[in-house]
């Protein structure tokens, strides 16, 4: 059931950036078009001439990746119609999080899903595949290695050290087990959560192939496919943007340009998600992933003893492209490059370094796909929805700071003012005015009533402070039970779907968590959605 939904612009959730795009048409000259479905038509167009030769590499290689999963179900129909001139993607991604991580990572994917359910509605004639881009060469292990619920944290180790994490074979997944078998013994579906962690991480299996095996076991209805960009055949695809990136270092060259025009339009210091390197690409040897840097006409391995000349990283690149990886902003050039998709759905961040991209999409004739802020979901129970209802808390509320929070629910359940802005602009005019008539008199006075207006200033915050310490006192009960709910909305700081696993309420209702997320869906709005779980 859905409680409410508010729309995400209006939060505090993104940055300035990210509310710029989805506000205003200031940015409009940095992405393609707006996530409204009317806009799926001219993209369709323009991807149309997708190359039949990438569509049936992917197919091939898909297939090939999912040849030891026996029961595909509607995968199977997703993988067949790669092939298909009329098929186009729906694309999201994320690090390979040990039994998936944060539960936005969910969001995103039924986000996703329900596009392509949405666009199949309105434009039969055309298939949608929902994609999953696993991002097996990032080398982050400490990212990924563990999950947390409410009250426990779950962790993997590795000997290793800078590993591609899809190439890693974890250890102390019997530990997890054992761990998992006794946080959840009283929950109704603790079999299913130990059924699932058991089947996709082994011993045997590398986190890439475990991903896809839990991704699979969770999405399967949905047609949702799998795919490991750490391929010879996808990179020997792509190899001659990752010459032209070794010998001209486009990525660097548009995206510096691009930040500079986006502060300039902007009028402001951005602060950009990721910047450019000199060279954006890593080398992967022994299954690990060095950041390749360009110093002193040398291409170095950072964190080996390995360097090359030009002539040498380019031979190297040509005989075994398979050991280069693209950094975190040549990855949507490769991802759209490979597939013939439509949108990508992200989160904020991932939103803000897609706007840096447009220009090098334009250099290298690559269709810049529409861009979609997934919702951002909150899970509360019937009782705290209750209790919100109750006490007219607003939803949009709970994304502020605790103090801020408080204070707000304070001054909804009392007739007074409890701040004291109106005095204090009064206070303000009344020393502009003694400033007027001292330094008239004397311009040497202008330091000491300057002095004695800040120390009066400090006395209103100190009497402020007091009024609500003394209001909260009034109210303590209902103080402590806003607390408990704020908490719950941020476990130790952290927004809830940040944070917890998916576990943690799949517990409780089994598969019907993942039916209640995907009805809640708004595919072409931005959202922040409270469901009762």
């Amino acid at each position: 059931m859905v409680k409410t939904n508010i729309n995400i612009a209006d939060t505090q959730l993104n940055s300035k950036l990210v509310k710029n795009f989805l506000k205003s048409e200031e940015l409009n000259g940095f992405y393609s078009f707006k996530n409204d479905i009317k806009n799926y038509e001219d993209l369709i167009k323009k991807r149309s001439s997708f190359s039949v030769d990438k569509r049936l590499l992917m197919h091939n290689i898909v297939f090939e990746q999912y040849k030891n999963i026996r029961s595909l179900g509607l995968v199977s129909k997703s993988i067949d119609a790669l092939k298909n001139p009329k098929t186009f993607t729906i694309t999201t991604g994320h690090q390979l999080c040990l039994n998936t991580g944060p539960i936005y990572f969910f969001y995103k994917i039924l986000h996703c899903i329900k596009i392509s359910v949405e666009l199949k509605k309105i434009y039969p004639k055309y298939n949608f595949v929902p994609v999953f881009w696993m991002a097996s060469e990032d080398h982050d292990f400490e990212e990924i290695k563990s999950f947390e619920t409410k009250n426990k944290k779950f962790e993997i180790s590795s000997n290793d050290k800078n590993f591609c994490t899809g190439r890693i074979k974890p250890k102390g997944l019997n530990k997890i087990i054992s761990e998992l078998e006794f946080y959840f013994q009283n929950k109704p579906f603790k079999d299913e959560i130990i059924s699932l962690f058991k089947k996709a991480y082994n011993k045997d299996l590398n986190l890439s192939e475990s991903t896809r095996l839990i991704v699979h076991s969770l999405f399967k209805d949905y047609g949702l496919i799998s795919i490991d960009a750490d391929d010879h055949k996808l990179k020997s695809s792509f190899k001659e943007i990752l010459i032209d990136e070794v010998n001209n270092f486009t990525c660097h060259n548009y995206v510096s340009a691009t930040n500079d025009k986006i502060s300039a339009l902007l009028d402001e210091k951005i602060k950009f998600q990721v910047n450019p390197r000199k060279l954006n690409l890593f080398l992967i040897k022994d299954n690990k992933r060095y950041r390749l840097e360009y110093a002193k006409n040398s291409y170095n391995a950072v964190g080996s003893n390995l360097s090359f000349k030009k002539g040498e990283i380019l031979e190297i690149l040509n005989k075994n492209p398979e050991m280069f990886s693209p950094n975190v902003l040549m990855r949507p050039i490769y991802q759209e490059f490979l597939l013939p998709n439509l949108s990508y759905v992200g989160g904020g961040a991932e939103i803000s370094y897609w706007l840096q991209l447009k220009s090098l999409f334009d250099y290298y004739k690559i269709p810049f796909p529409i861009l979609t802020l997934r919702n951002s979901i909150l899970l509360l129970n019937r009782r705290d929805i209750d209790f919100i209802d109750k006490n007219n808390i607003q939803i949009s509320d709970l994304l502020r700071s605790k103090s801020l929070f408080i204070k707000n629910i304070i001054n909804s359940n009392f007739k007074d003012n409890l701040n004291l802005d109106y005095e204090k602009k009064e206070l303000k005019s009344i020393f502009k005015s003694l400033l007027k008539t001292a330094t008239h008199v004397d311009k040497n006075l202008e330091a000491f009533v300057k002095s004695n207006e800040t120390k009066q200033f400090k006395m209103v915050d100190s009497i402020e402070k007091k009024i609500i310490k003394s209001y909260k006192r009034k109210i303590e009960d209902l103080i402590n039970s806003c607390e408990k709910i704020y908490d719950k909305a941020h476990p130790d700081g952290i927004l809830q779907e940040r944070k917890i696993n998916f576990s943690e309420y799949y517990s409780f209702i089994g598969k019907k968590m993942i039916k209640n997320i995907y009805d809640s869906i708004i595919p072409f709005d931005n959202k922040l959605i409270v469901i009762e779980i």
